[in-house]
């Protein structure tokens, strides 16, 4: 069978990919499968030794001959190997916490060891955002392999009903939006900094409040409220509703340590609510685009200050940068134009690599 006649495979984690990623391996006519398809340990605890054996097992079990490229949801560890055994170019779509908790130290040593050597091995990285793409290639260096640059966009269903907000932004309510569980997830999303900063804000504006919108253990909410007990802040809960707390919210504020390419940033500005990120927040390429001041060190300080400057602004200085927000979103970052361009870029590394 002529290479250019078979699939492509996306491997992808349990319970299933990510909505976005689903909607890329779909644009590009994968068939789907499991990243332990063979001998299951995505979603079980399983021992080191066991889980090392599954993923050897699962490396060589999977019919990589079947298909003309495997695309790869995350930088997961077997399938380059049996990729470069079969002669079969994988794919590593990178869109997570990985390549950002390998700069941080996050790891343990064999960790971070057997991960860079994965990412090595993959034939591309297509990787989320420009944040990726300067993590890439600071950490894996010469032996970099290729990086494509793609991005994260918003459905058109819900682009429609951001368009009708007017948020006043007069009330310094500032809102969080995201899930947790694991601390790992306080980490990665910044929800501690999160909680900080609001804690440090309350003692220049005595009214500001901090929302929290999403899925958080209760032990994790309460023991953020002890550490930072003056913190002006309300867990929420998720909600489907989350135009009508937009529309309440003055400020969108996403601290996060590695936060891939959040969608909720790009849905706040498309709300036309300013949103200010840390500068390791993957959608601060958009945030950039529309004032560079809301692109912020990872420093509760420096955080601090800069929000403090936002609420000082005129309202009408605030609005406008709210609508600036707005249409950037509506014109560069739908779901639609965030497809298309994966679609560019996955068969611009298949081209490179059947070249």
């Amino acid at each position: 069978m002529l290479a250019a006649s078979k699939p492509i495979a996306f491997l992808h984690g349990r319970p299933g990919p990510h909505p976005i990623h689903r909607a890329f391996a779909e644009a590009v006519g994968a068939s789907f499968h499991y990243v332990d398809f063979a001998a299951r340990w995505h979603d079980i605890p399983l021992p080191a030794a066991i889980r090392y054996w599954r993923w050897a097992w699962n490396a060589f079990r999977f019919p990589y001959r079947r298909y003309r490229a495997v695309l790869v949801e995350g930088p997961h560890v077997w399938p380059p190997f049996g990729g470069k055994a079969y002669g079969v170019p994988t794919f590593s779509l990178v869109d997570n916490e990985t390549l950002y908790f390998l700069q941080a130290g996050f790891y343990k040593k064999r960790v971070k060891w057997g991960l860079l050597q994965a990412l090595r091995r993959y034939d591309a990285l297509l990787v989320i955002g420009e944040m990726q793409a300067q993590l890439a290639h600071h950490l894996l260096g010469k032996r970099c392999p290729p990086v494509y640059v793609g991005f994260n966009g918003v459905a058109e269903e819900r682009l429609e009903a951001f368009r009708k907000l007017r948020p006043s932004l007069e009330v310094p309510i500032v809102l969080f939006i995201g899930h947790g569980g694991a601390s790992w997830r306080t980490y990665y999303k910044g929800l501690d900094l999160f909680v900080e900063v609001m804690a440090r804000l309350r003692a220049h504006l005595p009214h500001v409040e901090g929302w929290v919108v999403g899925r958080w253990a209760e032990a994790e909410q309460e023991a953020l409220l002890r550490r930072y007990p003056e913190a002006p802040v309300r867990f929420l809960g998720p909600t489907e509703q989350i135009q009508g707390i937009l529309g309440q919210a003055a400020l969108y504020f996403h601290p996060g340590r590695g936060e891939a390419y959040g969608i909720a940033v790009l849905e706040a500005m498309a709300a036309g609510v300013p949103a200010m990120v840390s500068e390791w927040t993957g959608a601060r390429e958009a945030v950039q685009r529309v004032w560079p001041e809301g692109v912020l060190p990872l420093s509760a300080q420096a955080m601090t200050q800069a929000i403090l400057r936002y609420f000082a602004l005129p309202l009408a200085e605030r609005r406008a940068i709210g609508e600036r927000s707005r249409t950037l979103v509506h014109t560069h970052y739908t779901a639609s134009q965030a497809i298309q361009r994966f679609q560019a870029i996955f068969h611009q590394a298949l081209a490179a690599y059947e070249a």
